[in-house]
């Protein structure tokens, strides 16, 4: 498992950082080797996160509890196909992109507490500026 994470890692490093770094610095793998002792804490904390998690809980109740109530709910749309569809209510953070965005911020910022190593969580800087790079990921590709 750790070499597929270690591959994961490397094809992002190279698609994603090198494709620009590269051509910005010759800092001879330096980049790469503090990249890579920081993914290896977040792979650390998520294993130490997921060891407290009831699986059989999530396998035998939650998820077939979401599959029931998905396929409760296709089967009544099905059955009133016929009738007057009932609007599609978004969620509240979906209302408009400015919502969306701000329910992003704040799910990034989250993530980022929970998954930053412990040596650099007091950088609010650092924690601002990774946050913001993934609220805004997909609306730079798009």
């Amino acid at each position: 498992m750790d070499r597929v994470l270690r591959d994961v890692f490397d094809y992002s490093y190279r698609d994603y950082i090198l494709s620009w770094y590269g051509n910005l610095s010759r800092d001879d793998g330096q980049l790469y080797h503090l990249l890579l002792d920081d993914f290896w804490e977040i792979v650390k904390q998520i294993r130490q996160r997921l060891s407290h998690v009831d699986v059989v809980k999530v396998v035998c109740n939650d998820i077939v509890k979401a599959l029931l109530t998905h396929f409760c709910d296709l089967k009544a749309a099905t059955a009133r196909h016929e009738e007057q569809p009932r609007p599609f209510v978004l969620h509240a953070c979906l209302k408009d992109s400015h919502d969306e965005v701000r329910f992003l911020q704040t799910c990034s910022q989250v993530l980022v507490l929970c998954l930053l190593p412990s040596k650099d969580i007091q950088s609010l800087s650092l924690r601002t500026m990774l946050a913001e790079i993934l609220t805004t990921k997909g609306t730079l590709t798009s």
